[in-house]
């Protein structure tokens, strides 16, 4: 097998082994909410390439997660939010020829993606308290 096909298996894994499933009780209740967890890259490209001299570009690079909540009653209550803390660092070159290493980089790091991922679930459980209740209220009235 090539090199890239290893390299995207290996993206897949890491991207599949970002989830996490929470049960909270809810009025009496069981609740499942799964959440899933997507490292969102952002690269920046700096510096200048100019003729005759050598290169100067970097690419400057954050990753922050962006984790997804779903119910497994449902599609109701689905919500997008980021983690708080980011990634980042900087390559020598322009970001569209590093772009594939800094992918590699990110998802090396997956002990740092499950760390945001677990805090993101762990905040969110008043949220989605909170939004459990005002389903209720409404289909109430």
């Amino acid at each position: 097998m090539q090199e890239n096909g290893m390299i995207d298996i290996f993206i897949a894994l890491a991207a599949a082994a970002a989830t996490h499933n929470v049960q909270v009780e809810h009025r009496g209740a069981p609740i499942q909410a799964v959440y899933s967890a997507q490292p969102d890259i952002r690269m920046r490209t700096i510096g200048a390439a100019t003729p005759n001299r050598m290169d100067g570009q970097r690419c400057r690079w954050t990753a922050t997660v962006k984790v997804e909540r779903r119910l497994e009653q449902g599609g109701a209550l689905t919500r997008t939010f980021s983690g708080d803390q980011q990634l980042s660092g900087s390559a020598p070159g322009a970001c569209a020829q590093q772009a594939k290493g800094i992918e590699r980089e990110v998802a090396g790091r997956s002990d740092f993606v499950r760390a945001q991922l677990l805090a993101a679930a762990e905040q969110d459980r008043a949220q989605l308290l909170a939004e459990l209740d005002a389903v209720r209220s409404m289909a109430s009235n």
